[in-house]
This record gives C-alpha cells, structure tokens and sequence, in this order.
C-alpha cells in the first residue's frame, strides 16, 4: 500500500527551507529592535551573531527554526553588512550554543518549543480534523494555523505529516473495528445486496440508487418516491450501525463520495468492513439528498402551480372586465331610455295644463313602472363578485387535480418533525396520510384562518374538498419557507439549531469555542454591536455630507433620489494597450499553464480518496477537464479534440478531482496570487480599504433542474438560472454561485462573505435589487 502523501516533494522541499526573500522582505523581517540587538552584541563570535539574527528574521516569518546550513546567502550577506561584519566563508555554530539561542529567540516573540505537551494538543486537535475527514492538506495548513495562534514553535514538515497520518490510520481503524464488531450478519447482506443485479438490464441496485429526478411530471416523482420508499428501509436498518459509527454530515458526504464517484468493481475491490463503511454511509447520504430533493420538487410544483393560477385569474379577470365593459355600455344605454327618458315624459305630464292633479300621478306612476332596473343589479352583482375572492378560489380549485397528482405522494413520504408552532398543520398532515375523511365535519380546519374556512363550504352545504387541498398544499409550503416545517434526516431542511453547536455543549465550553475560532474579541456582543452601529452611523453621515457635492445624484421632489451613470467617452484611447501584445489568440491551454506556474492552482485539484492513491494525474489532463466544463464543450469532445490525453484519463481525473470545494480552492489560489502583485492594487481609491460588488447574469437551461425558474423577459418560453457572481474594485471575481432567477440576488450577499478566505472586503455596496438610503432612520 503506498504511503499517504500530504505534500508534494517540491512542497515539503520548500516547507522546510528558509522562505526566499526579496529585498522588500528582507528590509522587513530583517529589521531588528534595539533589545534584539544588544542581545547579539553580547556574543563574541561575529558568526554566532549573524546566525542569531538571521534565525531570529526566518523565525519572525514563519515561526520555524532552521539549520545553518539552510541558511541564504543573501540574507545572510544582508545581516552581515547591517552588523558591519564581513561574510563569513564558512560558520562556526555548535549545536549546543545554536540550542540556546533558539530557546532565546522563543523566549522573546513569546512562543514556546514543540514539545510533549505541544505535540498531544496537536494531535488532538488533528483528531477532531479526522473525525470531520478534512483533506490532509487542508489539515496540515490549519495545524501550522493552529500552532501558530497557540504561539507554538512550528514544527518540520515530517512531525506534522506524521501526526496527521497516524491519527487518520486510527480513525479508518476505529471505524473498521466497529464495522467488524458491532454489524449484525442479516445488515452484512442487506449491504451486499446493494452490489447484486436483481436484472441485467437494470442494473445493480447501488447504481440505480445513485439517481435523482429533477423532473416534476407526476410519473418521475411517483419513481422518486418510490425509490425513498427503499431508501428509507435501508436507512432504517443501518440506523444503529450509523449512530455507532458517528460519521456526521462530513463524514458521511466523504465516503458517499467515494461511492457515487466509484463503479461498481471498485468498490468491490474494498476490504469488506471497508466497503460497508461506504456503502452505509452512501445509503444515509442518499437518504438526506432524497428528503431533500422531494423538498426541492415540491416547492417547485407549488411555485409553478401559484404563476399558473395566477395567469389565469389575470385572464379571467380581462374577460369579466370586457363583459362588465359590455354590461355597462347596456346599462348606459338602457338609462337613455329608462331614466332620462321617463324624466323626461314626466316633466312633460307635470307641464301639462289639461290633466288634474289625480291624472297626473297616475301618469308618473305608470311611467315610472316602465323602467328596467334588471340590468343594472346584474351588473352590480358583477361588480360584487369581482370584488370578492370568487374567481380565485374558483381557479385554485380547478387545477387542484392536477396539483394533487403531484405533491399527495411528496406528502405522504415526508416525514416532518414535531413543532408546536405547526402543530395544528401537523395534525391535518397526518389526517391526509392517513386517508381521514375529509368533510366539512371531519376535516382538520385550523391551521387555516376564517376567510379561508368560509369558502370551503358551497352555498348547498357541500364541501370544497379539492380547494381545502390547495390550502393544505399552501400551508405546508408556507412553514417550510418559514421553517416551522422541518425534516430532521436532511442537509438543507433541518431546524436552525440543529445546524449550530450543541447549547449545552455551547455553555461549557464557549471560551475554548471563541479561542479556537479566533472570535475570543465577540464574547461580549453588545459591545460590538455598539461599535458596529457607531460605525455605521458615521458611515451613513459621511455619505449623506458628500451626496449634495455627487453631481450624479438627483433628488426629487417627493423625497427620493436617482443616481445617473455617466456616458463613457468612446473616443478615449486606451493607456494600456501598448502594454499588452498585438497578437490576440493566445492558446488557452498556455494562458492556464502561465497562471500556474505563478500560483500552482493545479495542486489544488487534490483526489477525493485520502488514500489509496495510487497515480497522479498530468497537467494537461488537468488543464483539458478546466477547459472542457468552463467553456462547454463536454468530456468527452475535449478528450476527443486533444492530442496528449486519452478519454479514459480526462474522465478518471475529471471524475475523481473535479470537486466544488478543489474548484474554489484554485480559484482562490489565482486570486490570492493576483492580490500580492502591485499592479492590480493601483485600482484601489484607498490602500487600507477593499470594495467590492455582486451582481447576477442569466443563463437558460434546456434540462429538467429544480434550480431553474422561467422568465419571459430573459429565457421567453424557456427557463434558466443566474450566475451570481462576487467582485472587487481590482476586478477579481472571488466567489460564484448559481441560484434561481426568480431569487432576489440581495439575499445571497452573506453567501460571498462566508465563503471567502482570500478578499476581505471593507463593505460591500448593495445589488441593484436593493434601493440604497440616504439618510438614517
């Protein structure tokens, strides 16, 4: 079995190497105190002195120690000729007098040696990385981190990568061990079962089970419940081996990975306690990825059944306002006639002379009956019955079969936790489960308010069980949107607290908790409230004093304000465009391989497997799987198209190391090495402030997707999503996520500040979704 390797040659190599300075640096971790030099002027060697001091500057850098014999020749030159001594050829540095001064330099930048006692905290707080199943080199950066926010002397690269194996062997064997020793035989076959084919044109069952529909015809979603429905039992069985094995969400999501990027012969290849590790831990992924994705349909159909109910009401609507139109030019007509008219006749027998006053009463009377009041109370009536709620109800109800087909099997496989707040919705959720008698008598009414409960029961007692459907259909999405509806076994639907820390856990150890986190400066919120909201009210007054000198700021009379963007000058040349080449097709392929000679993004394309890992993959595999999926031209095409990679190895890599989280890692190597260079910081307006901006672009999707939404304006007939994308006044794109486009792009901003560890952003300016303020509430 190969070893697990952490870090590559080149990187262990530079690790424990001295860092290379430039003369920026130099200039800066080479300036000592006063206090640091008159230690050294206390040795009487010049060659202990240079060695001091030259540790103590690599030691200020990277809070390691080195040997003399790593020592640059450059640095060591610099140190020379700030002491007025001359380079030495060749140093005279005892290991016994080198200790020492080590001891010293921790003693003075407050650190203490990687000991015992150290090496044990370490290798607990690797322990706690392992259980989470973190990547090795993600665990060996935050082990430096850890180290070096403990004021802990950091260690070679060998101790560390030592310490991180050991405990991620002991963890893989604990896991082994309780496979071995606690699976009963009958959960050893249910599990084996999942690597036989019932029918060879189906397939295997782990391979059928790797599906998700996306599609919300009534057929797809039946398949989709049922294929819970075996989920289901499976998790219920494995349900003791889980809790024993205690994956948690990371590790569960690491070995259903494996699963989900493994064929079947692979994982038949396994130890056997080792593929029923993954084979557990894939059926409780699928579990929660199934909750989840019947969720998702749900509030899809429901979204769609709201846009076409509501289209139709609009149409509806303009026909009874033609007809009312109609009616009206009747009515207006029939006043003519019936009003005006018989006003008329009676003014004409009040004037005459010849009738007596008897006559003439008799007369308006008779006129009077003549009158036709019917068609002005049927247009009333058609007034009142436009004003009311009528319409509506009428068209929810005939489109609730339709409506039905689809989510009555949705509500009938989710199982939703106990909560007080829905506790009467809960009640008629389970009535409907249970197939209960859904009368006017029997039908549970009160998650539903007055208005609702009137209209269920027709002017002949009859009661509206289609509509009252549509209203429990309503009420569920409504608390799942507000999380008073919640599925316990889910990645996205959980209560709140479930996705925070344990609060017992929270009131025990909150200092180590903030301590750990970096946060110990939030452990009194009122005091960083107040110093938030000072700033921001000092914020809000510097902008509200520069808004009247802004000549792009226009405000009206009614209070509000518009901001115009000036016109760019076309006839303005270019500064820049000497700079660049003439020559505009640059291969894309060496554009990558520039970028990653700068910034080496390709390392960040690690394997999903922690080990096991027997082959690396070559940087134009890497650089054709960038290529094939940025630009859309497909796997397969790519491999297809190029010259040095096979299909079978674009695939492999693409399969195995194509990852969300290895994505953003590269992309957060490429901007981190962009923020080092001077040029891109000349765009800043101020040194020690970072703006930055999102906004999201619309893309159409032809497939099924649950993320997608239609639009007339953007896709016409079609659907698509949006691509909000995150990016600073120096113009680097720092963070992308799809999302819905009938979302509102504001609600996603806190996404981009979590999720970035590269820009820290000083504000961020609202989206155009949101209408900025100019004065304080």
């Amino acid at each position: 079995m190969p070893r697990m390797r952490i870090l590559t040659v080149n990187e262990q190599e530079a690790f424990n190497k001295p860092p290379p300075f430039d003369h920026r640096d130099r200039k800066k971790f080479f300036d000592f105190p006063k206090s640091l030099l008159a230690v050294a002027a206390t040795m009487r060697n010049p060659d202990h002195q240079i060695s001091f001091l030259v540790s103590c500057g690599y030691f200020r850098a990277t809070r390691r120690l080195y040997a003399p014999a790593d020592f640059v020749d450059r640095d060591v030159a610099y140190v020379a000729s700030q002491l007025d001594h001359s380079v030495p050829s060749g140093f005279h540095y005892p290991d016994r007098t080198r200790q020492r001064h080590q001891q010293t330099i921790l003693d003075f930048y407050g650190f203490t040696p990687f000991d015992l006692s150290a090496s044990a905290a370490l290798a607990t707080e690797i322990a706690t990385m392992a259980r989470m199943h973190l990547k090795p080199r993600l665990i060996f950066d935050r082990c430096v981190d850890f180290l070096i926010q403990r004021r802990v002397q950091v260690p070679s690269a060998h101790r560390l990568n030592d310490l991180i194996r050991a405990s991620l062997h002991e963890r893989k064997a604990e896991l082994i061990a309780l496979m071995d020793s606690q699976l009963p035989a009958e959960t050893r076959n249910l599990l084996d079962d999942l690597f036989t084919s019932p029918d060879a044109q189906n397939g295997y069952r782990l391979t059928l089970l790797k599906r998700l529909s996306q599609s919300t015809s009534p057929s797809r979603i039946k398949e989709a419940v049922a294929d819970f429905a075996i989920l289901s039992e499976l998790h219920h069985q494995l349900g003791d081996i889980l809790v024993q094995l205690d994956l948690g969400t990371a590790g569960i999501r690491y070995f259903a990975g494996g699963v989900l990027r493994s064929e079947i012969f692979q994982m038949r290849r396994r130890d056997q306690n080792d593929r029923y590790i993954h084979a557990a831990a894939f059926v409780a992924h699928q579990f929660y990825r199934c909750q989840d994705n019947m969720v998702d349909l749900w509030l899809s159909v429901m979204a769609s059944f709201k846009t076409a109910a509501a289209r139709d009401y609009q149409e509806t609507l303009v026909q009874e306002r033609q007809n009312q139109q109609r009616q009206i030019e009747i009515v207006v007509n029939g006043l003519e006639v019936s009003v005006f008219g018989v006003l008329r006749d009676i003014q004409s027998v009040m004037s005459a002379a010849n009738l007596s006053d008897a006559e003439k009463v008799t007369a308006t009377v008779a006129l009077l009956s003549q009158g036709q009041p019917e068609d002005f109370d049927r247009l009333k009536d058609d007034f009142a019955a436009t004003a009311s709620d009528a319409g509506w109800h009428d068209i929810l109800e005939a489109r609730s079969l339709r409506l039905q087909n689809r989510l009555s099997p949705l509500l009938r496989a989710l199982n939703f936790m106990p909560n007080k707040r829905a506790a009467a919705l809960l009640d008629a959720i389970d009535h409907f489960k249970a197939d209960g008698d859904l009368s006017a008598s029997h039908a549970p009414m009160d998650f539903l308010d007055v208005g609702q409960r009137a209209v269920l029961v027709r002017g002949d007692g009859t009661f509206r069980v289609s509509l009252y459907k549509v209203f429990l259909f309503h009420a569920v999405t409504t608390a799942i949107k507000s999380g008073d509806l919640n599925v316990e076994q889910s990645y996205k639907y959980r209560p709140m607290d479930a996705y925070l820390i344990d609060k017992d856990r929270w009131q025990y150890e909150k200092g180590h908790l903030l301590e750990r986190a970096g946060l110990t400066e939030f452990t009194d919120p009122a005091s960083v409230l107040a110093t938030l909201n000072s700033a921001l009210t000092s914020q809000y007054q510097a902008t509200n004093g520069r808004a009247a000198n802004n000549p792009h700021l226009k405000l009206r009379k009614d209070g509000t304000f518009h901001i115009g963007t000036p016109a760019i000058d076309a006839r303005e040349p270019d500064p820049l465009g000497d700079l660049f080449p003439q020559r505009h097709d640059v291969p894309l392929a060496q554009v990558l391989e520039t970028v990653n000679n700068h910034c080496g993004m390709l390392l960040s394309f690690e394997h999903w497997q922690q080990t096991h890992v027997r082959q690396a993959t070559s940087h134009p595999a890497l650089l054709a799987g960038i290529m094939g999926l940025g630009c859309g031209i497909g796997v397969r095409k790519m491999a297809r198209i190029s010259t040095s990679v096979t299909e079978s190895e674009l695939d492999h890599t693409v399969n195995w190391r194509f990852s969300l989280e290895n994505i953003r890692a590269a992309n957060d190597a490429v901007v981190k090495a962009m923020g080092a260079m001077e040029l891109p910081n000349l765009y800043r307006q101020t040194q020690d402030q970072l703006h930055t901006a999102s906004d999201g672009q619309k893309f159409e999707v032809r497939g099924d997707s649950l993320h997608a939404s239609r639009s007339f304006k953007y896709f016409g007939q079609g659907q698509g999503v949006s691509a909000y994308t995150f990016v600073d006044e120096r113009n680097f794109l720092w963070h992308s996520l799809m999302i819905s486009a009938a979302d509102r792009e504001s609600a996603y901003v806190i996404d981009g500040l979590m999720c970035n560890d590269v820009v820290k952003a000083t504000s961020i300016p609202p989206t155009p979704t949101v209408t900025p303020r100019l004065s304080l509430a």
